[in-house]
């Protein structure tokens, strides 16, 4: 997780400030104009950096919102006289967010590729509109005549007329939109979209709707370009459809990434770097006729500092992430305080179906799972098993039939939905949070109690969140390991830190595909036992293939062949079903 900058980076931000704010006394007015032009595409690259780096939604035509936060800034400038600051930015902001809000509803629908050309093509259309059309002059662009003023009682407080006013308006608008940045990341909602770009499938399955999150992000970072927009419309009084171009959001994302993805802080280090050097290479005074051909020689330093320095200029102010140092997990595995209240969860199935196609995955399943129990569920491979707990965790939908949770009518309802009402999924392949530390991995869970996008600030999290992460790693044997980074883990300890994960997050009835997959005989026995004192408070649903593992933890067993239930019962009346040797048991059943 994307932790606060560290000192020497606190002090290069600082020095920075400070030459900007005293700049003014040394250069000319071109100067106080280049600095103001690098200072607003710095906010504009922040929030470009919110998507790609803090989300993991890369935007090919995040320029469409620049572009519009300028023409606003025209629409309402009279011809003769000076727009209220009061009027134009806020609005230029809100009818931008709006706008981000219904193109965001369509595009975060799409994942990768698809949601870069759904951005593209909005960004293109609007591009298409101001310059093809006569509205605002077309390809010719437009002018405002005079820039926006702020007077209140006939006392004039702010004139952007006069360019130091509008300068250091600009750098204190760099430095709050910063900090708030910071501040939005490293809150709840921060965390959230952190996760969301490490893997969003296991963030919704903690009861998160990733798309009301994204879709929030998504309004915040158009919002705030909308705002850089309106601040570079007044810059020269000129807008042109240009703003709205895919190469203005090509720029932002080389600079996005020349500075370093996912830092905020190398949004603002890119966007000086990649001006300063298109400044010096377009300069006839400094490179000669090479500045005819500026955009080649800016091609090749790019690719040369994406192939020296992948992390991009942050990477050379941050160290490398250290392996920590190894220790053995707890040796006891045990349930420490965990809720006291409430108890496990019943869940059943009537006649549950899914097809794929022609093939039926899942054939008409009808079974009911009492509450904190072990249920372990059986069968060789191509059975069905994994499908059927995809149904019953929301992740896929069903065909035919009903699922019943606590005797509420859960079908259909999507992963996050489910995990809202006390569900939670363990993956067959290992599925946390690796950049997260175990904690931070925890923290998240415990977070999904509230899973609303609207928790924009609080770094330090709530009492009762912070309890039931220490709860979750006690229980599960990783308190030693809490400040460890999950990908520095063992795999097992992984696999302990996601049933931590769904512990944490409140989770009543827990459906885990083979956690004992990968371990070795010392791993397999502490899970073992965990999972046999969870059900005292929970209601566990096991897949594994260790067969002596299963019959050891489980209360009752599941057979599934073919999609069909074949047999479910006690482990000692399914040990001794002749149908379930014949199935799966083989001379294992015989031998037993």
């Amino acid at each position: 997780m994307l932790k606060l900058p560290r000192l020497p980076i606190l002090i290069l931000l600082t020095a920075l400030i400070v030459a900007a704010f005293v700049a003014p006394m040394f250069v000319g007015t071109y100067g106080v104009k280049f600095i103001t032009r690098v200072i607003v595409l710095a906010i504009f690259v922040l929030s470009l950096d919110l998507l790609i780096g803090i989300t993991g939604l890369v935007s090919f035509g995040h320029a469409m919102f620049f572009g519009l936060g300028a023409y606003v800034v025209w629409c309402l400038s009279p011809d003769a006289a000076a727009a209220n600051i009061l009027l134009v930015f806020p609005a230029a902001i809100v009818l931008v967010a709006l706008a981000a809000a219904v193109i965001g509803s369509l595009a975060v629908l799409t994942r990768g590729f698809y949601f870069i050309m759904v951005t593209l093509a909005f960004g293109e259309m609007m591009y298409s509109f101001f310059h093809e059309t006569r509205y605002a002059g077309g390809s010719d662009g437009a002018y405002v005549n005079i820039k926006p003023s702020l007077q209140i009682g006939g006392k004039m407080l702010l004139d952007f007329e006069h360019r130091l006013s509008f300068y250091y308006f600009c750098l204190a608008m760099l430095v709050l939109i910063y900090v708030g940045l910071v501040a939005l990341v490293h809150g709840p909602m921060g965390r959230v979209l952190q996760g969301i770009r490490w893997n969003e499938q296991r963030i919704g399955a903690l009861g998160f709707n990733t798309y009301t999150h994204k879709l929030a992000s998504f309004v915040i970072a158009g919002s705030i370009a909308g705002f850089a927009g309106a601040l570079y419309a007044t810059i020269d009084g000129f807008v042109t459809p240009d703003l709205f171009s895919w190469r203005q959001s090509g720029h932002a994302i080389m600079m996005v990434v020349l500075g370093g993805v996912g830092t905020l802080y190398g949004a603002i280090l890119g966007a000086i770097l990649y001006t300063g050097l298109e400044d010096v290479l377009k300069s006839s005074s400094i490179v000669g006729p090479l500045s005819q051909h500026w955009s080649l020689g800016l091609g090749v330093f790019l690719i040369a500092a994406v192939l020296a320095a992948p992390r991009g200029v942050a990477g050379f102010l941050s160290p490398k992430p250290r392996r920590a140092a190894e220790s053995d997990a707890d040796a006891t595995v045990g349930v420490v305080d965990l809720e006291p209240t409430g108890g496990g969860k019943t869940i059943a199935v009537e006649g549950l179906t899914r097809r794929f196609g022609g093939l039926v995955a899942v054939n008409d399943v009808t079974l009911k799972l009492e509450p904190n129990k072990v249920h372990g569920i059986i069968g060789p491979n191509g059975a069905g098993k994994t499908t059927f707990i995809s149904l019953l965790s929301g992740t896929l939908k069903s065909t035919a039939g009903r699922i019943l949770l606590a005797g509420e009518d859960v079908t259909g309802r999507p992963a996050y939905a489910l995990a809202r009402r006390g569900i939670g999924r363990s993956y067959q392949i290992t599925n946390v949070l690796l950049p997260f530390t175990a904690r931070e991995n925890c923290l998240l869970a415990a977070q999904a109690h509230r899973p609303s996008p609207l928790r924009f600030f609080g770094s330090r999290p709530r009492q009762d969140e912070e309890d039931a992460v220490k709860r979750a790693l006690n229980a599960v044997g990783l308190s030693s390991r809490a400040d460890t980074q999950a990908a520095h883990l063992s795999h097992g300890e992984q696999r302990q830190l996601e049933i931590g994960m769904l512990l944490a997050s409140g989770a009543k009835l827990l459906i885990l595909d083979e956690p004992l997959a990968g371990m070795g005989p010392e791993e397999t026995e502490r899970v073992t036992k965990l999972l046999r004192k969870l059900s005292a408070d929970h209601t566990v649903i096991l897949i594994e293939h260790d067969i002596d593992a299963i019959f050891a933890a489980a209360d009752t067993l599941t057979v599934l062949v073919g999609g069909k239930l074949l047999a479910h019962g006690l482990p000692s009346d399914i040990r001794n079903n002749a149908e379930v040797r014949e199935a799966y048991l083989g001379t294992h059943g015989t031998a037993a």
